[in-house]
């Protein structure tokens, strides 16, 4: 009973969509620390996610189809929470050494930290909301 009683209350005030973001801020950091780091690497490619359709997808708030597994050694299909995020490469333009823009990556990397930031600081929230409900202080 209090299992149940605890998954409901934190499935109320959207603790899980607040893990998957977090963990998804989390996977672009180390993307673009990644290309942060191989500024110099020739031949290199620049990784990012889409973060918006990353998220939608994780949250299921998306109007594409994924499949459903029936048993744990099928395969998932489409799009579900289950599949990691996909980077996508950028292209190397016709005389540069590699694909990384460092003035792109330092402000991606600024507004991923502000991102990753603020979700922490909701998250803060709702668990001292709880505490204050709880503790009736």
């Amino acid at each position: 009973m209090i299992n149940k009683t605890a998954g409901f209350m934190f499935q109320g005030i959207g603790i899980p969509k607040f893990e998957k973001y977090l963990d998804l801020t989390s996977f672009r950091h180390k993307l673009i620390g990644g290309n942060i780091a191989n500024v110099s690497t020739p031949g290199y490619r620049s990784r990012a996610i889409d973060f918006n359709a990353e998220f939608a997808r994780l949250t299921s708030e998306t109007e594409n189809l994924g499949g459903v597994r029936s048993h744990r050694a099928h395969l998932p299909l489409g799009f579900h929470a289950e599949r990691p995020p996909e980077p996508d490469e950028a292209k190397i333009i016709e005389g540069d050494m590699n694909s990384v823009d460092i003035d792109k990556e330092i402000s991606t990397l600024a507004q991923n930290e502000l991102l990753f930031t603020v979700g922490a600081r909701l998250l803060k929230h709702k668990f001292d909301g709880l505490r204050k409900a709880i503790t009736s202080r």
